[in-house]
């Protein structure tokens, strides 16, 4: 399952959140090297954590297997208001653009592959089901450089904005990504179904 819990309902979903917040910690700082990220109690959050942000948790159980988090680009934001210095040049804003980060996926179930079951594929079609369904068609994004070969694989219409750049232990590229129903469509023909996975509040996942 994946689950979207808005910035707004985060005090409604207190256990969960600190789930997601300790996992990306593990995934972010732990594994990867960002120790800019650090912090004493384990739960990795920045200042885009606010009510503007929609975080993405994939479940397995009760397991957070995979994270996202998106985030409008006509407000500040990670990826122009703190990095900045991947993008050559700035990266495109506006209502239709959302901002793609903290992307990860826990070691047990990473493959560079197209695995039907995975939390890679449900993330990526969290992510178009999301947008399209707010007029929203393309993202800001910094991913692994492998994971681009997927992306357009499913049909993301993927642009450079960068060189790729070392980022804790990781080598990750600057894109924008735009998006389609030809996208959702072809993601679920990759994941063998075509069955909506976002469950967009705590209402939705209760019932």
């Amino acid at each position: 399952m994946l689950l979207a819990i808005p910035g707004a309902d985060v005090s409604r979903r207190t256990a969960l959140m600190e789930n997601v917040l300790r996992f990306r910690h593990a995934i972010f700082v732990e594994e990867k090297g960002c120790n800019d990220l650090q912090r004493p109690d384990g739960l990795e959050r920045d200042p885009f954590d606010d009510e503007r942000a929609v975080h993405h948790a994939c479940l397995r159980d009760d397991e957070i297997v995979g994270y996202q988090r998106l985030r409008p680009t006509t407000r500040p934001h990670l990826l122009t208001d703190v990095v900045g210095d991947p993008f050559r040049p700035r990266p495109p804003r506006g209502p239709r653009i959302l901002e793609w980060t903290r992307f990860c996926v826990a070691p047990g179930w990473r493959d560079f592959r197209r695995r039907p079951d995975g939390p890679f594929l449900e993330l990526a079609q969290g992510v178009v089901e999301w947008g399209l369904a707010r007029g929203i068609d393309t993202v800001t994004v910094v991913i692994d450089r492998r994971l681009m070969v997927i992306a357009m694989q499913l049909r993301f219409f993927a642009r450079l904005l960068g060189f790729p750049k070392r980022i804790g232990r990781d080598e990750g590229v600057a894109l924008r990504m735009s998006f389609n129903r030809e996208t959702l469509e072809t993601i679920h023909e990759a994941r063998g179904c075509s069955r909506r996975r976002v469950a967009e509040s705590a209402l939705d996942a209760a019932a």
